[in-house]
This record gives structure tokens, sequence and C-alpha cells, in this order.
């Protein structure tokens, strides 16, 4: 038998109301892969709330698509916010300084490049658009 990719698409518009259902949509996702829930559900707050605090959109629309084909993991994350490559325009923060002498920000993006494997952004018609890959491992 040929094994079927398995996919979710979400559509958040409600700001911070959304978090739960995010949650509830991977805990149904991820129901082989249970393992995946809190690194997934970490990054794609992290993502949708730079979009709330940082995107600037008049009304906010994201679009989150997951995709899992044998042991590949894709995420596609797209909003309407202001044009930002979070890949460039991030600095890497300095994780060796203690949580008091560390500035503000850039760590969420940190964690979005070290929780997947590959990052690839693009601009397409007034969006932003992330695709995230994560090689899995069955089991």
């Amino acid at each position: 038998m040929k094994n079927v990719p398995k996919k979710c698409n979400m559509v958040l518009d409600k700001g911070l109301e959304d978090l739960p259902l995010i949650t509830e949509q991977l805990f149904q996702f991820f129901n082989e892969h249970q393992n995946l829930i809190n690194p997934i559900n970490l990054l794609i707050e992290e993502l949708y709330s730079n979009s709330i605090y940082y995107g600037k959109a008049e009304k906010l629309k994201v679009t989150i698509t997951l995709e899992l084909n044998n042991e590949l993991l894709s995420i596609t994350y797209k909003d309407n916010g202001m044009p930002y490559d979070p890949l460039v325009e991030s600095e890497n923060p300095n994780i060796e300084l203690g949580v008091e002498e560390r500035q503000i920000g850039g760590l969420g993006i940190h964690f979005v490049k070290n929780l997947t494997d590959t990052q690839h952004y693009k601009r397409d018609e007034n969006c932003n658009i992330l695709s995230l890959k994560k090689n899995i491992k069955s089991g």
C-alpha cells in the first residue's frame, strides 16, 4: 500500500485567541508522532506571535500548511504582514550569555532555524511565505 501524504491547513486571524486552535490541530495531526507536538507548537506560536506583534497587517491573516510525507515534514507559513525575511533580517542571538545579559528578541527565529533542517523565504502576492522542512524518524 502506497504511503499517502497527511495534510493539515490552518487559517488564523483572531490573534492570541487562535493559540488553543493551533495546539488542538497539532495534537490531531501528529497523532502518530507525539514527540513533534511541542517543538512544532513552539515554532508555529513563535512565528504567529511575530506576525501579530510586528507584521503590521491591517487585518491579519495567517495560513499554515503542514504536510507529512514518509519521513519529511513540510511547513508553509504565510502571512499578510509587511515584507520581512526572518532568515536574513534577524540577528543570531548570543546564547552563551545569561538571560539578564542577552538582548530581547531573536531567540524565536533561532528556535525555528534549529528545529528545522531547511528554511526558505519568499515574498509573493503581498505575503511573506516561509517554507520549512524537517526530517523525522519513524517510530
